[in-house]
C-alpha cells in the first residue's frame, strides 16, 4: 500500500512521543518498586505509597487507552509501528476503581508474605510439644497472636487440648523469623538460624516440620480470600482489554507462543524421566537420613515435602555428599573463600566483561544495594530505572558467614538482567526489555553455567587444577565411571551438585502456573478446592506429600511462595530452565567455531559442562548481536541467532547431564530402586 510522506511523518511522531512518555512512566514505576524493595522493614507501608502506585496505574491506564487508539492508525506502515503497537497494547484493561482495589489487595498479600514473622519465646525451652504450643505469629503492624493450629493438626490431640486451656498471652521477648530468608535457611539445612529455634535436644525432622508447617499456617489463610477477589479483578481486566477469557491467557500471550500449554507439557514430559531418577536416588537417602520418618515415605513413593530441602522441596543439595561423597566440596570451598557481597559482584562483572560486554556503570556502583542491608525482601533483584546508565542490583548474602554458591548464582543471574538491559538500552523504550521474559531469565542462567565450569572454578581459586585431569584409577562410585579418558570423580560430584539445585525447580515452576491457570479459567472451583487441587498436582507431578496426613482444605499453601504474592508468572522461569542450556551450548559452539549452525565438524569436543566461555570474544560478539535488538524482534529470531534452532528443547539440558544420567542408571540398577511414585 502506498503512503504519503505526511502519514509516515505522523506515524514517526506518534512513535517518538509514545516512547518518551513510556520512558517517564516506566521510570516512575521503577522508582516505586525500588523504594519498596529497600525500605526499612520496621517502617510500615504508608498510605501515600499505595496511593501513589494506584494513581500511577490509573494514569498509565488512561494513557494506554489514548495512545493505543492513536497507534491503531499507524500499524499499516509495518515495522516498527506494528511491533510497538502489539507490545504496548496487548494485555488487560481494568477500570480505575478496579485498579485501586487491586493495588490495595496486592499490597496486603505482599505485606503478609514479606513482613509476617514466626516467633518463639526468647528463652524457649525445647521439646516437640513446647515448640508448637509456644509458637506465635507477628503480622504486619506488629499484631501478634498464637499460631492457630485448628486448620491443620500435625500434633497429637493432647497437645491441642493443653494449648486451648492456656491463657492467650505472649512473652515480653520473642525471637522472630521471616519466611525469607530465615525459615528458608532452616529448610536448606543451614546452621545460621536453626540453633536459635531450639536450645535443647530435638530432632532435625521436628524443626523442619515446624518451619515448613508454621509458615503455611501463618500466611496462607489470610491470603486466601483476597486472592480469590484478585482473580475476579484480573480476569475482568483481561476480558475487557484483549478480549482474552482469563488472566492466564493474558500471561501466556506475553510469551508469543500460540500453543504454550502444549509446549510446557511436552517439555516437562521430556525431562520428567531424569527428574524421577533423581527423585528415586534421593528418596533412598531420605530414608537413611531420617529413619524416624521412614514410614512417611510409604509404598506410594511420595517424599514428605519438608525432608527434601527448601521451603518448596526445590533444592536437594543437602543430599549431594551422601549420594556421591568427594574430597572437594564446592560449597565449603565457597564458604572458606569468604567472599563478600562486593567480591561476588566484581567476579560476576569480570565474567561478562571477559566476553567483551560492558562493565557496570558508575551509577550502578553508587545506587545498588550490595551487602546485607536492611532490605525487606532481601530478594536478589535487578532494576532498569529507565534513566541514562541507571541500572541497579540488590545482592544480600548472609553478613557474617561468607558467600555461598547459591549467592554466586543469584549475582550472576541478576547481572545477566542488567547486561541485557544495557545491550538493548539503545533501542526505543518500548523495545528495551528482552525479546521475552523467558529470555531475560535464561540469559543469566546460561552465564551461570559458564561461571561454574571446572576451568573457571580453577581460575577463581576454588578448585585445584589436578581435578581437571583424568584419574588413573577407576573411580568406584557405585558402579564406576564410564568415560575414564575424559571425566573424573569431581565431574560426577559436580554435575550431581548442580542437578540437585536446578532440576527439582523445574516441576515446581511448571506446577505453579498450571495451578494458577486452572484457577483463572475456572477449571477448579476456587471457593471449594484450591488447596486440594494444589496437592493433587504436587503429589502427581512433583512426587511430594505434606508432612502430616491431616486435611489441608482450609489452608492456601500456594500463598506461602513469593511469586504468588508478587503476582509473577512462573512459566517464564520454566522455559528459561530449558533455554539456558540451549543458549550455553550455542555459545560454546560459537566460541569454538564462530558459528552455531549444526554440521558434522562443529560438535563440541568435550563434555558440555566443561566448555569454558571465559574470555571468548566470539561468544561475546554473538551475544551482543542477539541481545541488542531487545524486544524489537520475535524470540525465535534470537533463539536462532544463539543456537541455530527456532524451537525450545530439552536436548541441551539432557546433553549437559548425560554423564550424571548414566551414573544414576547404574546406581538405580545396583540398589534395585523403584523409579516413580503413585499419587
Amino acid at each position: 500500500m502506498l503512503t504519503t510522506p505526511a502519514s509516515e511523518s505522523a506515524a514517526r511522531e506518534w512513535f517518538d512521543r509514545m516512547n518518551a512518555e513510556l520512558q517517564s512512566l516506566n521510570h516512575e514505576a521503577s522508582q516505586y518498586a525500588w523504594d519498596l524493595s529497600i525500605q526499612d522493614p520496621e517502617e510500615p507501608h504508608g498510605e501515600s505509597t499505595v496511593d501513589g502506585l494506584v494513581q500511577l496505574a490509573q494514569r498509565k491506564a488512561r494513557w494506554l487507552e489514548q495512545v493505543c487508539a492513536e497507534g491503531s492508525h499507524y500499524r499499516q506502515y509495518g515495522w516498527p509501528y506494528d511491533r510497538a503497537y502489539y507490545l504496548l497494547c496487548r494485555g488487560s484493561r481494568n477500570s480505575r476503581q478496579e485498579l485501586r482495589e487491586m493495588a490495595r489487595l496486592f499490597s496486603f498479600v505482599q505485606r503478609i508474605y514479606t513482613e509476617t514473622e514466626i516467633c518463639l519465646p526468647a528463652k524457649h525451652r525445647c521439646s516437640a510439644m513446647l515448640l508448637w504450643s509456644d509458637t506465635f505469629v507477628r503480622y504486619p503492624e506488629h499484631a501478634t497472636a498464637r499460631l492457630d493450629l485448628t486448620s491443620v493438626a500435625p500434633l497429637p490431640a493432647e497437645v491441642l487440648r493443653k494449648r486451648s486451656s492456656e491463657r492467650e498471652m505472649r512473652p515480653r521477648e520473642l525471637a522472630c523469623f521471616h519466611g525469607e530468608p530465615d525459615l528458608e535457611r532452616i529448610m536448606l539445612g543451614e546452621d545460621r538460624v536453626g540453633p536459635q529455634v531450639c536450645h535443647g535436644a530435638i530432632s532435625e525432622e521436628t524443626v523442619l516440620q515446624w518451619a515448613w508447617e508454621s509458615w503455611r499456617m501463618a500466611v496462607g489463610p489470610p491470603m486466601r480470600q483476597p486472592y480469590g477477589r484478585l482473580i475476579e479483578l484480573m480476569n475482568a481486566g483481561c476480558l475487557r482489554g484483549a478480549n482474552q477469557r482469563d488472566v492466564g491467557e493474558c500471561w501466556r500471550e506475553e510469551l508469543e507462543i500460540p500453543d504454550l500449554r502444549q509446549l510446557v507439557d511436552r517439555l516437562w514430559q521430556d525431562v520428567k524421566p531424569f527428574y524421577q531418577k533423581l527423585h528415586a536416588v534421593v528418596r533412598h537417602f531420605v530414608r537413611r537420613k531420617h529413619p524416624e520418618s521412614a514410614s512417611l515415605v510409604g509404598d506410594d513413593g511420595l517424599i514428605p515435602a519438608h525432608l527434601l530441602g527448601g521451603m518448596w522441596s526445590h533444592s536437594w543439595t543437602g543430599y549431594a555428599r551422601s549420594i556421591l561423597p568427594h574430597p572437594v566440596d564446592i560449597d565449603r570451598r565457597f564458604h572458606r573463600a569468604n567472599w563478600t557481597a562486593i567480591d561476588l559482584v566484581r567476579r560476576a562483572e569480570d565474567l561478562y566483561a571477559s566476553l567483551g560486554l560492558e562493565r557496570m556503570s558508575e551509577t550502578f556502583w553508587n545506587r545498588s544495594v550490595i551487602g546485607n542491608e536492611a532490605v525487606v525482601k532481601c530478594h536478589g533483584t535487578a532494576a532498569n530505572m529507565y534513566a541514562p546508565s541507571d541500572y541497579r542490583m540488590i545482592v544480600c548474602p548472609p553478613k557474617d558467614d561468607g558467600a555461598t554458591l547459591q549467592d554466586y548464582y543469584v549475582t550472576v543471574h541478576e547481572m545477566g538482567h542488567i547486561v541485557y538491559y544495557m545491550e538493548a538500552g539503545k533501542q526505543p523504550t518500548i523495545f528495551q526489555d528482552g525479546t521475552s521474559a523467558a529470555f531475560q531469565e535464561a540469559f543469566g542462567d546460561a552465564m551461570f553455567l559458564a561461571a561454574v565450569t571446572p576451568q573457571h572454578l580453577v581460575r577463581l581459586s576454588l578448585l585445584d587444577s589436578k581435578h581437571m585431569a583424568p584419574e588413573i584409577d577407576e573411580y568406584d562410585g557405585f558402579g564406576g565411571i564410564a568415560d575414564h579418558s575424559t571425566l573424573n570423580s569431581f565431574d560426577y560430584a559436580f554435575l550431581l551438585r548442580i542437578a540437585l539445585t536446578k532440576v527439582p525447580t523445574i516441576p515446581f515452576e511448571y506446577l505453579m502456573d498450571v495451578y494458577r491457570w486452572d484457577l483463572f479459567d475456572g477449571s477448579v472451583d476456587y471457593d471449594q478446592d484450591p488447596n486440594r487441587y494444589f496437592w493433587y498436582l504436587l503429589e502427581g507431578e512433583q512426587g511430594i506429600r505434606a508432612p502430616s496426613v491431616a486435611p489441608r482444605d482450609a489452608l492456601f499453601d500456594a500463598g506461602a511462595g513469593f511469586h504468588l504474592s508478587d503476582n509473577t508468572p512462573f512459566v517464564r522461569y520454566f522455559l528459561a530452565s530449558f533455554l539456558s542450556y540451549q543458549i550455553y551450548e550455542g555459545l560454546c559452539k560459537g566460541s569454538l567455531y564462530g558459528t552455531v549452525r549444526e554440521n558434522p565438524i562443529n560438535e563440541i569436543p568435550m563434555p558440555l559442562h566443561r566448555c569454558d566461555l571465559y574470555g571468548s570474544k566470539k561468544a561475546g560478539k554473538l551475544l551482543r548481536k542477539a541481545l541488542a535488538p531487545g524486544a524489537s524482534v520475535h524470540w525465535t529470531t534470537v533463539l536462532e541467532q544463539l543456537t541455530g534452532e527456532a524451537d525450545i528443547s530439552a536436548a541441551s539440558m539432557l546433553k549437559y547431564y548425560a554423564p550424571l544420567i548414566d551414573f544414576l542408571d547404574r546406581f538405580i540398577d545396583e540398589h534395585q530402586l523403584v523409579v516413580g511414585w503413585t499419587d
